[in-house]
């Protein structure tokens, strides 16, 4: 008998091949055709995530907040307006009341400020040591407000690359709660990105977008190059940079490219349109450190490859192992 392992929910190689066995299953669907929220024909869209963050508290967030953050991102970066919730509460036995209602009150503030409507719930409450602590689980449901739809099929040779800050930060705050490292200043970048991004949605050449959560840039420039047939190449003397996840990741030997966000979005675009959507993305406060890093290529070995500070090549592949478990 074959146990599940750690590197099968990283969001990398391992996660993919998971997931489509998981399809195969119910009949659905290939890899290529997975996207993080499904539009639907009847004109819905939904997402769906469940979040085991440890420590459940950090430096820009908590559990409650980080739910809800992540379940509207992944709307909004298929262009659908968030508009409801449900809630699903897994708590273990003697885990503290105040503490539950604290992660709830989060989640609560941010589909007050974001317009959003809990519509379901259900909770749980399952003998001490069958959970670590308090799991969450949050179907997102929201409204299409792009036609045609964002997709990583839309890709083609020469779309620009723009993420819309520095990569990393959530998991290098995950990393440096974890291990006690002193980080002044660093915080996550735990936040809804409708607002930010929704303002992007009129232009013609938007082809698709990402948050960049498990597997962070990395994982996303692979994905989307291996689904669209094609390749990228980035600068690394382009990408927007946080030195606290830069030390973060020297202390520890991670890679920033892979390190886990939670307010961050690559988004790929006709070339002609890169200034106009740097413009919109700078005068919100989420993506004043956006940035132009690349380009997508017909180079026919299909790699996601990066221009080093160094001036050399490095090529970007997708992590196959786990690198950090429970950043979200």
């Amino acid at each position: 008998m074959k146990g599940l392992t750690l590197g099968q929910g990283s969001g990398g190689r391992l996660t993919q091949s998971l997931i489509a066995d998981l399809a195969r299953a119910f009949g659905e669907g290939s890899p290529r055709e997975m996207e993080d929220c499904a539009l639907l024909p009847e004109g819905m869209a939904v997402t769906i995530d469940g979040f085991t963050v440890s420590p459940r508290t950090f430096p820009g967030g908590d559990i409650g907040k980080l739910a809800l953050c992540g379940s509207i991102n992944d709307l909004a970066v298929r262009g659908a307006e968030p508009r409801y919730i449900a809630l699903s509460v897994i708590a273990e036995e003697g885990f503290d009341e105040e503490e539950l209602s604290r992660h709830l009150s989060s989640a609560g503030r941010i589909c007050r400020d974001e317009r959003i409507r809990l519509v379901a719930g259900d909770t749980k409450v399952v003998p001490r040591g069958a959970v670590d602590g308090l799991f969450l689980t949050v179907a997102g449901l929201g409204l299409p407000r792009r036609r045609p739809e964002l997709a990583m099929t839309n890709l083609r040779p020469g779309d620009s690359l723009i993420l819309t800050g520095p990569p990393g930060r959530h998991g290098a705050v995950i990393a440096s709660e974890r291990y006690g490292l002193a980080t002044e200043g660093l915080k996550s970048d735990c936040a809804p990105l409708w607002d930010l991004l929704s303002p992007l949605l009129d232009l013609p050449g938007l082809k698709t977008m990402r948050d960049c959560t498990r597997g962070g840039l990395g994982t996303v420039l692979c994905e989307w190059t291996e689904a669209a047939g094609l390749a990228a190449t980035i600068d690394e003397a382009d990408l927007p940079v946080d030195e606290g996840v830069l030390s973060v990741a020297d202390l520890l030997g991670f890679d920033p490219l892979y390190l886990a966000c939670e307010g961050t979005a690559l988004l790929a675009l006709a070339p002609e349109e890169a200034d106009q959507a740097l413009a919109r993305l700078r005068s919100h406060p989420l993506g004043q450190e956006a940035a132009l890093i690349g380009q997508i290529t017909d180079d026919p070995l299909g790699l996601v490859e990066m221009t080093t500070l160094a001036g050399g090549s490095r090529i970007i592949d997708m992590p196959v192992g786990e690198i950090l478990p429970r950043i979200c």
